[in-house]
């Protein structure tokens, strides 16, 4: 059995650079990103010096007993308004499946607690079901859409816009822990 004690969030390190580049191409996760080309090399690694210099983002890696699964980004990071943008995913597929649920409590735990931001807001692309249904569990709320706003595969597409405040993930991130803990 799967405990949330088995996970971990941590800074990016060195080591897990190209680990990461490899999941932002992978077929399983390029799809739902709002810019699906193939990202090479280079363009990564001035990606994430871009992250590094940048005091309104922030990236962690979720460790599953020391190994990597999974990559949180925070965006658009505001302190005079404690707001900010997150974005996600498993880039293991081979980890246990209640990973991205326990990914998205110590990811929401730190955002608000340790960062003390307000609110988290999501775009979702409206046909990533699994994703939206997944905010909803964690309690985000929709708020919005952009009419058309991608061009995907020759069509364009909505995105959804979600938010969470820390007041309603204080309340429910005790449910979500408690059923993680009886499972």
């Amino acid at each position: 059995m799967t405990s949330i004690n088995d996970y971990s969030l941590r800074n990016l390190g060195r080591n897990e650079i190209e680990l990461v580049w490899e999941w932002r191409n992978a077929d399983h996760i390029r799809p739902f990103m709002n810019h699906d080309d193939l990202i090479p090399l280079e363009e990564h690694y001035r990606w994430l010096e871009a992250v590094e210099k940048d005091a309104g983002r922030l990236v962690k890696l979720c460790f599953y007993q020391e190994k990597p699964v999974g990559f949180v980004n925070f965006s658009h990071i505001d302190p005079k308004n404690n707001t900010c943008e997150w974005g996600f995913y498993i880039g293991d597929q081979t980890c246990p499946r209640a990973s991205g649920k326990v990914m998205g409590i110590l990811a929401l735990d730190y955002i608000f607690k340790e960062r003390k931001m307000r609110k988290v807001c999501a775009q979702i692309l409206d046909f990533n079901g699994k994703s939206l249904s997944y905010h909803h569990k964690l309690g985000f709320t929709e708020e919005g859409r952009l009419l058309k706003q991608l061009l995907k595969n020759n069509q364009y597409i909505d995105v959804v816009l979600m938010g969470l405040f820390k007041e309603q993930w204080e309340k429910h991130s005790e449910f979500l822990k408690e059923h993680m803990l009886s499972k």
